[in-house]
């Protein structure tokens, strides 16, 4: 409950900051602080990777149970070789019919047989923060 209340509070002052911002000077100055973007969450994981029925996704299951959506990954690691993967992205809070989708996926195979491959059910994403 805590947290939720930090993390709210957090962003009412951003926007209250950004509110009060507007309208301010309109110079360089200006113009570069209006395309700084907020990063998303930095996320790890590692599973055995799995397509998603119906879809051309390929998706881990993260620690909370939900689906990453790794299929922008390149290259993107092949299901078929049936080894698990470790992996590093980013969360930007977007969700795909697969899970959550990842950017900047890093992988790499780990030295663990996963079971024989089977497709994943239809998504649940992985709850952000």
């Amino acid at each position: 409950m805590r947290v939720r209340f930090v993390k709210a509070a957090a962003a009412a002052s951003l926007l209250a900051l950004s509110v009060a911002a507007c309208g301010q000077e309109t110079g360089p100055a200006s113009q570069k602080a209006q395309s700084v973007s907020l990063e998303g969450k930095a996320v790890t994981a590692s599973g055995c990777v799995r397509p998603v029925e119906s879809t051309s996704c390929i998706v881990v299951r993260g620690p909370g149970g939900g689906y990453y959506d790794i299929s922008g990954a390149s290259p993107a690691p092949d299901p078929s070789k049936g080894v698990a993967v470790s992996l590093r992205g980013r969360d930007n809070g977007k969700n795909t019919e697969c899970g959550r989708q990842l950017d900047d996926v890093k992988w790499s195979y780990l030295n663990i047989q996963c079971a024989a491959l089977t497709t994943a059910p239809a998504a649940t994403p992985e709850k952000a923060g």
